[in-house]
């Protein structure tokens, strides 16, 4: 339109403008790795949980290494990408110096290359496992040393550790027991997970770093002011009221409100209106219509669309007979069973004592109007 831009953004593109509130968060985020603890950082998909991250990586003044465990499948890869992030923070212009200092007991084993992305390392397949934990472990205290400031570490998806080695929680707590000035950000989506690790005490990690929780739904006064802002800074028009509507349907999730945003700006006219905001959020409802369907199928859990149907209809009072008898589920344990499951699956989140709501808002019109 015009010469503007579309404003509003999706994926994992850490953006300034649109980053919305999240300052507690932030702050503690901060405060926690200034006095040298390590962080756990847990909040549910697509909940703004890496773009916090990224803006702690461009704006909070440290040196970081970051890794998205999702997209390592094995300990090697791992290591490997530590390396190239490893050497470029260093701003380093000889792979051979690099190697040799900070790489020493494997060098042998190390080569590079030079392509379009930079450098690349390689390891050959000689080394065991506690051999790369250990040269790992060298390679951060090392580039500590060198940069003399407090590194920061970020293990994003944390509960994909398994696929990479079984040993790492235990080695990771080895290692910042005794290295205060190598600081570890964990995060992960797959809460159950992540409390058993790091807030159980079997966890491996139990009591080993502090807690920053992404729970909440963007806070409305501010969601509606961004979108009025954006829509009328940029050629298009809405009003307060239809802003509101946005944030209702979406509930001020933070994927979903950028979503359609985004949608409505790019296919409704100069004016947004209501009736435009109810059909671009159904269609995107039908769009993904499909892997919901998947989801139900997959998960082929007895009473599952009953359940959905609850959650999705009902604020509290989910274990009273009458609700139990309205959406014919037998008993409160099947509920509670089918309650704890869906949970673990990160399909809804536990709002508090016998409280929880489906997290994404088209999962939850989707089961409004098809689960009849």
């Amino acid at each position: 339109m015009g010469n503007f831009v579309n404003p509003f953004k999706i994926g994992k593109t850490y953006t300034p403008e649109n980053f919305i509130d999240r300052k507690e968060e932030y702050s503690y985020l901060c405060n926690a790795v200034e006095s040298g603890n390590n962080v756990v950082v847990v909040a549910p998909r697509r909940f703004g949980k890496t773009w916090l991250l990224q803006k702690f990586i461009a704006e909070g003044g440290y040196p970081v290494i970051y890794l998205d465990l999702f997209g390592s499948f094995s300990l090697k890869g791992f290591v490997q990408k530590m390396m190239k992030q490893a050497y470029e923070l260093l701003k380093g212009k000889n792979p051979m110096s690099f190697v040799g200092r900070y790489l020493k007991h494997i060098a042998k084993h190390v080569s590079f290359s030079f392509d379009v992305g930079g450098i690349s390392f390689s390891i050959d397949n000689d080394l065991s496992d506690e051999v790369l934990i250990e040269q790992m472990y060298e390679l951060l205290e090392g580039v500590q040393k060198d940069l003399k400031k407090k590194l920061v570490v970020v293990l994003d998806e944390f509960q994909a550790y398994k696929s990479i080695s079984e040993k790492l929680p235990e080695s990771l707590r080895s290692f910042y027991q005794t290295q205060k000035d190598v600081v570890f950000i964990f995060s992960g989506s797959m809460r159950h997970m992540i409390e058993e690790l790091f807030f159980e005490k079997s966890g491996v990690l139990y009591h080993s770093c502090l807690r920053v929780d992404i729970g909440k739904m963007l806070p409305e006064d501010e969601s509606v002011e961004y979108i009025v802002e954006n829509f009328n800074s940029t050629g298009k028009k809405i009003i307060l009221e239809d802003a509101k509507r946005i944030y209702e349907l979406t509930k001020g999730h933070p994927y979903f409100l950028q979503l359609l945003c985004y949608e409505l700006w790019d296919k409704a006219g100069e004016l947004i209106s209501k009736e435009e905001i109810d059909v671009i959020f159904d269609s995107l409802c039908e769009r993904e219509s499909y892997g919901y369907e998947l989801i139900i199928e997959t998960l082929e859990y007895k009473y599952l669309k009953n359940v959905l149907k609850l959650i999705s209809e009902q604020t509290d009072g989910y274990f009273s007979i009458a609700n139990l008898q309205k959406y014919k589920i037998p008993n409160a344990t099947t509920l509670n069973n089918l309650l704890k499951k869906l949970t673990e699956r990160g399909i809804i989140e536990k709002l508090g004592r016998g409280k929880y709501q489906i997290i994404d808002p088209l999962f939850e019109r989707y089961v409004m109007v098809r689960m009849e």
